[in-house]
């Protein structure tokens, strides 16, 4: 009797949802929660410590700053996780880097973090498409994806035309909109309609779209999803990656302030007076409340977190964060003497439901070593939170084998453990029509409080969640007058 090979699934990773739910899902009755006197005060206090919180307090480093993470460590969606010694990205993995721009340079050496060494070799990107691999898929070897002569030249064409608008678009610096009219159209309809391109050429930029945009090119703006092919496409811009990925750029920016970020500290209310902003904090260690009177407050949070924490008369209209959309993730890495090889930093897989993407860790290694495959798992968009929260670690760990094997025979061998990390809201779906919401209906501050989220610029990336954190010490700067 053969005795099947079953690799051991650890437990959840990731979110730790749980002190948020408990407090901001019940009904808003906190009033009997409030300590008297405030314990503590800061000029400047930032709910969150994901990139956006931590730039705003890298940022403000000069001022009196307390970041408050509602879970064990910073970091949002950029964690590590290891393997027999191995670093990987449980999370947010790579970010761009454009090799010409002395402040991004300088900015970078600042934090203490060399980028050219982590500079990804290429090819950065490869598509895994019926049994066949297509490296470079989004540079030289577009012109080898397997389409029609016609729709070749259409490709080429408007690969030519992305790379000339880049150097005129900078979304991030800019509070005006550059082609605003493809923000009306899916990325599936500019595609098809637009370009004429036949579905079966909009297929190839599923799995890119679901991974990096949390939908497909149907539910996906043209607008954004073209931002991301820019960067792709870019003969300026480098794709960066830290053996754990962003995880570096959390560590090195929390390891910039001058006092730690307090963790399993969850911000439960805000109450807003002339002078100042009061905070209502539990400590989860602690388990008590306690109450942090500050100048600013910067809500560095998604906005299925700000609408709920914030007060009626915070002088937003709370109806109108509603108008975010989230998309949820997985992250599974299958750690084993793994034998897989694939040409990119990236690898894309069209046809499968289950993941978009994986990379690999490291990314050559002498047969017989130990390896991680850094499957990443898009849910489907929009119920894929309500799946997810059923699934046990092992159907899910299973069910992220079974995938990878249905197009790499072997491997459900070889993997000895998976490790899993579910992210409920992970990032925010740009849908047609939200970067117009976000350019004329939504303020990013009301008086002393400001919002700071990646989820605000339309873009999950990096460097839009960057661009906040300076955006939002900006304005925090502006409020204290310093």
């Amino acid at each position: 009797m053969t005795v099947q090979h079953k690799p051991r699934v650890l437990s959840w990773g990731g979110d730790a949802p749980q002190p948020c739910h408990d407090f901001l899902l019940a009904p808003r009755e906190r009033q009997a929660l409030w300590p008297e006197r405030s314990e503590a005060t800061a000029t400047v206090a930032v709910v969150g410590a994901g990139l956006s919180g931590l730039a705003a307090a890298h940022h403000l480093q000069d001022q009196e700053v307390v970041v408050l993470e509602a879970g064990r460590e910073p970091g949002g969606v950029c964690l590590a996780g290891s393997y027999q010694g191995i670093p990987y990205p449980a999370g947010s993995a790579y970010f761009y880097y454009d090799p010409e721009d002395a402040d991004k340079r300088a900015w970078w050496k600042n934090l203490g973090l060399d980028v050219e060494e982590v500079l990804v070799a290429p090819p950065a990107s490869a598509l895994w498409d019926q049994g066949r691999w297509y490296p470079d898929c989004f540079g030289g070897g577009l012109k080898n994806l397997p389409v029609g002569p016609g729709d070749r030249d259409r490709l080429l064409e408007l690969a030519e035309d992305l790379v000339k608008r880049e150097a005129k678009w900078d979304p991030l610096a800019s509070p005006f909109m550059t082609s605003p009219e493809w923000d009306r159209y899916s990325l599936q309809e500019f595609l098809e309609r637009v370009w004429r391109f036949p579905p079966e050429v909009t297929r190839f930029f599923e799995p890119y779209c679901r991974s990096c945009l949390g939908a497909g090119p149907p539910e996906v703006s043209a607008w954004a999803g073209l931002y991301f092919l820019m960067s792709e496409l870019s003969s300026a811009s480098r794709s960066g990656s830290f053996p754990e990925g962003n995880a570096r750029l959390v560590q090195a920016l929390a390891a910039s302030l001058p006092k730690p970020v307090q963790v399993q500290q969850t911000v439960v209310d805000l109450k807003v007076t002339p002078d100042a902003v009061h905070l209502l904090v539990w400590d989860a260690a602690a388990q008590q409340h306690w109450r942090l009177e500050a100048g600013v407050v910067i809500l560095a949070t998604g906005k299925f977190v700000t609408r709920r924490l914030l007060p009626p008369d915070c002088g937003w209209d709370l109806e109108v964060f509603n108008e975010f959309r989230y998309s949820s993730y997985v992250v599974a890495a299958m750690c084993g003497n793994l034998s897989l090889e694939a040409p990119g930093f990236e690898n894309w897989v069209t046809g499968e439901t289950a993941f978009s993407d994986f990379i690999l860790r490291p990314r050559e290694a002498p047969a017989g070593s130990p390896r991680v495959m850094v499957v990443f798992a898009p849910q489907p968009y929009p119920q894929g939170r309500e799946a997810l929260l059923d699934k046990s670690p092992e159907e899910q760990g299973q069910e992220m084998v079974n995938a990878a094997a249905r197009h790499f025979p072997g491997l459900k061998e070889e993997v000895e453990e998976v490790h899993l990390y579910r992210f409920g809201h992970a990032q925010v779906v740009p849908y047609p029509g939200f970067i117009h919401f976000l350019k004329g209906r939504l303020s990013p501050q009301e008086g002393r409080l400001i919002l700071a989220n990646s989820d605000l610029e339309g873009l999950p990336c990096v460097e839009a969640a960057l661009a906040q954190g300076h955006k939002a010490a900006k304005r925090a700067r502006f409020v204290l007058r310093v």
